[in-house]
Formats: C-alpha cells, structure tokens, sequence
C-alpha cells in the first residue's frame, strides 16, 4: 500500500461503527502492503495466525461473529495509534472524557463544527473498552437513542421488547451490571424530551451506573437550557469548550502527508482552513493535494499541488 493510500484509508475510515465486511477487506489490503502482519493481529487477539489469514481471505469456517469482533478492536486500535496527531484539542477532549468517566458524571463537550470533536471522542473509544459511541446524524426520538443504546450495549433485541420504560429499565440494568462511559455524539440533534431520558440513565452518583460525554455545537447549550431539562442541567458538571488547532500544530498534521511546502505556503494553508470548519477542512485539503499529486505523478505535495487542492474544493 502507497503512503498516499493509506493516508486516503485514514482519512476516510471512522475509529468506530465500520461495518465487519469493510474492516476485513481494509485489513486484508493492510496486510498484503506489509503495512500491518498478521502475527500482530494475532498477538493482539485470541485466535491464531492461520485463522486470521482464513478469515481475511474468507475461508473461515469457525465462530465468525466473534473472530470479527476481535478484527474490528484490532483495527480500531491501530488506527487509533496510527491516525491521530495529539493536538491540544485532541488531549483536552480525551482529558475531559476521562474526569467524567472517573466520576461517574455527565460532560458537555461544545465547538464549531470541524475543529475535530468527533474524531477526538472516538479515536478515545477505541481505545478504551468501558467507552460506547453513539452518533446522532439527524433529529433523534426517544426510541431511536433507546434503539441505538441497545445496539451499543450488545443488548439483544430479543431483551428490547415491552413499552418505553421497559426498555428504558432493560439498559439501566445492563449499566448496573457493568458501567460505561456513554459517548453521544452530535447530541444537540436531541430533542429535550430525549435528553430528559439521560437523566435517569446517568442515575446520579450514589448509583454510578455510568457516565455521560454529550457532544454538539454551541447549540448543545441551548437545547440543555431548556426548561424541561433544569434537572439534567444541574447534572452537567464538567463543560468544556474546543477552540481550533495552533499552526504549530497544523503543522504537523501536514506533516502526515508527503509533501515539499515552504513555511508560506504552510501559512496560507492554515488560515484558509480557519476560514472554513478548521481542522476537518484542512485535512480535506491536503487529502486533495495528494490526489493531486498523483496525478501530476509527483513525490510529494508541491505549491502547485497545494493551489489546485484550493481550486477542488473551490469549485
């Protein structure tokens, strides 16, 4: 595998939710670069070098469900430790994420779109196993968070069955018996009624059934001042608010990627990407500087590169 493709797998892959068919070809393309062995797979799970290789070439004829398990964790840690610069915004978002968790409290996690929120929370999911992760793509009901908390928690659907509050009652059982770190992404899309629900799955401190991370917009704060929400409120202790990466360490997020760029050119790649949504927006460029800098079949990103990754994402 070239570096520019797998900087396109990094940049394209999510630390968490891939679904187990994509995994296994990611890490079977992974493995024929050399990029990864599969003795480290092996070493990193219960199952042994032959039965990763059968699997990854699907001819694995033993318990399939969980020898994929096994290859998502994998996979998901290596990204996780391959794919992510620690900019202050990435420590201070684990850091928060990790106070909640150690009290048992609920956290507000609030910043502008693109200044690497998402990819922060579940680089950290990946690589803790109390963490779930959920991402809320759209306004979400209180049976749709019920549904994809059950998905989250290994809850069979089988369990899932009965009114709001029985299910409601079925995942707080399942928190007592083992504790989690809830990580809900995009949570402004949550209706307050929806919200309310936290509440009694957080449970308090006395009961310790788990801890809460809501992440979102500055709308997140509207929606958590609403007045059917007084009492959740109170119970957001821990607030913190990402602001964008400094150019110190813009630089080393370009420094990922193969490239031949002055400091001026450095300079205008980072104010550009302030104009746009941060951080997210300057990855994307230097994504497209590289398809660039296939095409041209150069070595490295150049300023000429550089100017015409503007000029994709301009049009």
């Amino acid at each position: 595998m070239e570096q520019s493709d797998r900087l396109t797998l990094i940049e394209r892959a999510k630390f968490v939710n891939d679904k187990p068919e994509e995994i296994r070809v990611r890490l079977k393309s992974l493995v024929e670069s050399g990029e990864i062995m599969v003795k480290q797979i092996a070493k990193h799970t219960s199952f042994s070098s032959s039965s990763i290789s059968q699997m990854l070439n699907d001819k694995y004829e033993g318990d399939i469900d969980k020898l994929e398990d096994s290859l998502g964790r994998f996979y998901r840690y290596w990204l996780a430790t391959n794919a992510v610069v620690k900019t202050h915004v990435v420590e201070a978002i684990q850091m928060t994420m990790m106070l909640a968790w150690k009290r048992k409290e609920i956290a507000s996690i609030v910043g502008e779109y693109g200044r690497g929120k998402s990819k922060a929370a579940s680089h950290f999911v990946a690589l803790n196993d109390f963490a779930v992760y959920l991402e809320l793509p759209s306004t979400t009901s209180a049976s749709s968070l019920l549904y994809q908390l059950s998905v989250a928690l290994n809850i069979g659907s089988a369990q899932m069955v009965g009114s709001q509050h029985d299910k409601l009652m079925t995942i707080i059982r399942s928190l007592q018996r083992e504790p989690r770190l809830l990580v809900i992404d995009e949570a402004d899309n949550l209706r307050p009624r929806t919200l309310a629900i936290l509440k009694d799955i957080h449970g308090g401190e006395s009961l310790e059934r788990c801890a809460i991370i809501l992440i979102g917009t500055e709308r997140l704060n509207k929606v958590l001042r609403h007045p059917e929400l007084g009492y959740l409120q109170r119970r957001v202790r821990i607030k913190k608010r990402i602001d964008e990466v400094t150019f110190e360490e813009a630089v080393k997020i370009i420094g990922m990627y193969p490239n031949d760029l002055d400091r001026d050119d450095l300079k205008q790649a980072y104010s550009w990407s302030l104009k746009h949504f941060g951080v997210a927006s300057l990855v994307t460029l230097m994504a497209r500087s590289i398809d660039e800098m296939q095409l041209r079949k150069r070595k490295v990103i150049d300023s000429d590169c550089l100017e015409a990754g503007y000029l994709w994402l301009n049009d």
